[in-house]
């Protein structure tokens, strides 16, 4: 029997925490820049500097997640497979043996 591994719910999960990566970083960079600007009375043009960088880490960090997440699936679907192809050459052998 055939195991699913990508269910609906993971690929909800996969989505939100992609996004999740992606917001983090440019949320907080926001807040520097906006504090930056407030208290330390800078121009306003780090904003803009702030954002773009938080866009390009959170990307960077979206992307790392999405491809570690597929190497892990990738991981337990070959793990999975050994172990359905280890329990049929067990039943085989047992089957074969009992039937002599």
């Amino acid at each position: 029997m055939r195991r699913k591994f990508i269910t609906p719910l993971y690929i909800f999960n996969m989505i939100v925490q992609s996004i999740i990566n992606l917001a983090a970083p440019i949320a907080l960079m926001f807040f520097f820049a906006y504090l930056l600007v407030s208290y330390a009375s800078t121009p306003t043009f780090i904003y803009v500097i702030f954002i773009l960088l938080g866009v390009f880490s959170g990307l960077f960090s979206m992307v790392s997640f999405l491809i570690k997440a597929s190497k892990a699936l990738e991981a337990l679907e070959k793990q999975h497979e050994e172990k359905e192809l280890s329990e049929k050459a067990r039943s085989n052998d047992e089957g074969g043996s009992s039937a002599e």
